[in-house]
């Protein structure tokens, strides 16, 4: 396989919203010894429903499943971050399509920017029934969490860029492939601080006194989402309307990542 090939099929596994029915085999085998109760062939049950998203799903968002998460050590050790982060982003999502203050809120909070189409509760429940939108989330967390990659845009680029103004430079000169994965990753990198770090954005405004605040890496993020989701390889990897709703709604996803990092990531002490 040539270089440019491993690079793109690199990419494309990094950007795709990996669901339910796509848990490796140590992830599934994690779920069925938490969630089924008793001796059984736990192997012999992972066989028959792979693939199987319903299953999974139930299992998946159990209590008891979450509980053994939140309160037992090693989940790190025996599942992967995309795993971890599946099952708390679904319990996110479907905790916030009850909460109609939530919605209510988000709704004005929008509706007094200038949006080119209003926001009612049936749009905010459309991207919080979306599981792409969750799976993508998912994956992205999972690649951030390798702290390498927060300053690279490809996993074997040699050269960083710590700063949005640099990728926005590369991709002025790059290839027609690599914008489209540097369009992401700008959008990728705004939410992902804006959603997990957004009072370090905040610090640096106050008291550094940059010019970059929150609302700054918001404008970058749903800019550059939206233009990902225009490009040809967002539609030729089924993107596209993934990646608009991305930009279309970011702001709402910011607070349902601060919401999952506050209430289960800084709150997370197992059992050891």
């Amino acid at each position: 396989m040539s270089h440019e090939k491993r690079r793109q099929r690199n990419q494309n596994n990094e950007l795709h919203s990996h669901g339910l029915d796509h848990l490796s085999d140590k992830d599934l085998l994690f779920l069925i010894e938490n969630y089924v109760i008793g001796k059984q062939d736990h192997e012999h049950i992972a066989n028959l429903i792979k693939g199987k998203t319903d299953i999974i799903a139930q299992m998946v968002d159990s209590d008891r499943v979450f509980e053994k998460v939140m309160h037992e050590g090693g989940i790190m050790l025996h599942t992967s971050p995309c795993f971890l982060f599946t099952l708390l982003l679904r319990r996110v999502f479907k905790l916030k399509k009850d909460d109609k203050d939530f919605i209510d809120d988000v709704v004005e909070e929008l509706n007094c920017t200038e949006q080119v189409y209003p926001w009612n509760r049936g749009k905010v429940m459309q991207l919080l029934n979306s599981t792409n939108v969750a799976n993508y989330l998912a994956n992205m967390l999972s690649m951030f969490a390798q702290t390498a990659r927060l300053d690279k845009i490809e996993k074997d680029d040699a050269e960083q860029c710590r700063y949005i103004i640099d990728m926005i430079k590369e991709s002025q000169r790059a290839d027609n492939v690599r914008r489209f994965y540097i369009y992401c990753y700008i959008g990728n990198y705004t939410l992902f601080f804006t959603g997990m770090f957004p009072e370090y954005l905040e610090h640096q405004f106050k008291y550094k006194k940059t010019l970059i605040d929150s609302r700054y890496y918001i404008d970058f993020g749903k800019t550059y989402f939206g233009l990902a989701s225009e490009h040809e390889m967002a539609r030729q990897h089924e993107l596209d309307e993934t990646l608009y709703s991305l930009s279309e709604g970011f702001e709402i996803i910011a607070k349902l990542l601060q919401y999952m990092r506050t209430e289960y990531l800084m709150s997370y002490n197992p059992k050891v």
